[in-house]
């Protein structure tokens, strides 16, 4: 069987990647009764299953009749609990069917399948998945358990897309989000008459299917025209048949654009296969964040890769939060804690040297910790209530606050910038401080001024983070597009993010932030980095970088 054609590997879920193991009796009657409880019903857990049971049992015929399948909130009001309220069923739809799932089975992935799929998408292959399933968040989860979110380029789920295999058009589906021929795909499942039939309707060249050997000529005596292309019994017989092909990758064209190391968690089990999937995406480079600690730096060759800038605390061997809850902070009024947060960011810029990096983003800390106020202001805004009274007074409590403490902890900050300015400058390294997230963070608009006055702009900059000036927008305290017209001409790198609501981090796309308005401000060799959170999807990644670049902010190389 030839291989060297095939660009892209999608694979089935259950039964290809992962097993499922009938639960006992105790167990099932366990999860019933947390179902039971959830629903604030009285019923016999034995009665209630059985009924379950009868319905799931109509619904499943139903569905592989129609080759259509319904979303959680679609299948239990209209079939599981047809005659309790909608609306209370549609709020519960997902948590009812996780806890259904947990009864019917125990779902364990293959020991071999991390191994496969890490071992695949490194030879060079785009990979992707397709499933039929009635859970949209268990697949997503177990690939996160997995650490391979970010190898996986798309996934398909049938409850998600509303059609199921063997309709080839859920295949076709993968491939036009891909941008990919169907002759250019191998589909690998377990079943001859949803998998075979699915990707050989859809045009694929091959399919593969993992079975057991014994069952195998009883599969094909009752489905004798969808023989595979090849069948196998351990995922693992797919590295003899899929070669390296990494000399025959193509990358899309490459942007000027870098993408924070802030998604590798639960995305990559290492740093290096995050820079290959930053590459297939159309990054030029990566920068690297405060959640990278020495062990994950040593997995690469950071000579190697192209590394546009470094994000303090980096290498983060004291995290984040350690540094908050000790105050090691550049503005703690303690100056044995003000020592320890301008060794952690001097330990960056010498990272930053060591590797060719010409600037670095800092954090200048902050006023308190504490944020029981402002959390409440933003559960407020979610709330709708951002004009009512306790708003208004939980901003002014804010404002108050802040003023009263930010004497001492921004003349803690000035010396330290100092200290800094000295530690960069022997190795003509720029320090790019941040706009920040939180209400008592440094520094706000006119403490900003004073702070890049202590410079000239090779020495300091402004790094201007679009989520973070969107959200204390919409929370009433600095106005967004202030930021850009006071410090535009000092900026030296912008991290790109969505907002929804007060909820940032997205890729863009999935907000409503004008990129329109920031890219009119944005010096043309300021470095554009995407700082996204780790649930946005591969697929949404490469769509944010997408549209960046069709307005304007992202050109490129």
């Amino acid at each position: 069987m030839l291989t060297d054609h095939i660009e892209v590997i999608l694979f089935d879920m259950g039964g290809t990647l992962r097993g499922s193991i009938p639960k006992d009796e105790t167990s099932k009657i366990s999860a019933m009764s947390r179902i039971i409880d959830l629903l604030g019903a009285e019923a016999a857990p034995g009665e209630f299953a059985a009924l379950l049971t009868t319905r799931a049992g109509a619904y499943h015929s139903w569905a592989r009749e129609t080759v259509t399948e319904l979303n959680e909130q679609d299948l239990w009001t209209k079939w599981m609990l047809p005659e309790w309220p909608a609306e209370k069923i549609g709020e519960l739809a997902i948590s009812l069917n996780q806890l259904w799932r947990e009864a019917t089975g125990e779902r364990i992935i293959f020991p071999e399948t991390k191994e496969v799929i890490l071992t695949l998408f490194r030879r060079g292959y785009r990979l992707g998945l397709v499933s039929n399933t009635t859970s949209s968040v268990e697949v997503p989860q177990a690939l996160r358990a997995m650490e391979l979110s970010g190898c996986i380029e798309t996934v398909i789920l049938s409850c998600v897309v509303g059609m199921r295999k063997p309709d080839p058009s859920i295949l076709l589906e993968a491939t036009r989000r891909m941008g990919v021929q169907p002759e250019k795909c191998a589909y690998i499942g377990d079943r001859l008459n949803r998998d075979v039939e699915a990707s050989r309707e859809a045009g694929f060249p091959i399919s593969i299917i993992l079975c057991d050997p014994k069952t195998f000529t009883a599969h094909t005596a009752e489905y004798p025209n969808l023989i595979p292309d090849q069948t196998i019994d351990n995922l693992k017989e797919l590295l003899e048949i899929f070669p390296d092909r990494r000399s025959k990758t193509t990358f899309p064209p490459a942007m000027k654009a870098s993408l924070s190391t802030m998604w590798v968690k639960t995305n990559f089990p290492d740093l290096s296969t995050f820079y290959e999937a930053a590459r297939r995406s159309g990054f030029a480079a990566i920068e690297l964040n405060h959640q990278m600690d020495s062990a994950m730096l040593a997995g690469i060759d950071l000579a190697d890769a192209m590394v546009s800038s470094v994000h303090e605390p980096c290498p983060a061997d004291v995290s984040t939060e350690t540094l908050k809850n000790r105050d090691w902070l550049i503005s703690s009024p303690d100056e044995g804690n003000r020592r320890r947060g301008v060794e952690a960011i001097q330990r960056s810029i010498d990272l930053a040297h060591e590797i060719g990096v010409p600037m670095i983003v800092v954090h200048c800390g902050m006023t308190s910790p504490d944020m029981t106020l402002e959390k409440r202001m933003r559960g407020l805004f979610e709330e709708g209530k951002i004009e009512s009274e306790e708003y208004h007074v939980l901003k002014q409590k804010l404002i108050d606050a802040r003023a009263g403490m930010i004497g001492p902890c921004f003349e803690a900050v000035k010396k330290s910038l100092g200290e800094l300015l000295e530690h960069a400058r022997q190795y003509s390294i720029r320090l790019g401080l941040e706009n920040r997230f939180h209400y008592f963070d440094i520094p706000n608009l006119d403490e900003m001024a004073e702070l890049l006055a202590l410079g000239t702009h090779d020495q300091i900059g402004f790094t201007y983070d679009v989520g973070h000036a969107q959200t204390l927008d919409r929370l009433g305290f600095y106005p967004h597009e202030e930021w850009l017209r006071r410090f535009s001409s000092r900026m030296i790198c912008v991290h790109l993010h969505d907002v929804a609501g007060v909820t940032d981090h997205l890729a863009p796309g999935l907000g409503d932030v004008d990129f329109e308005m920031v890219k009119s401000y944005l010096p043309a060799d300021a470095i554009r980095t995407f700082e996204l959170h780790m649930t946005n999807s591969p697929e949404q990644v490469k769509l944010g970088l997408q549209s960046l670049v069709e307005i304007g902010c992202v050109k490129p190389v």
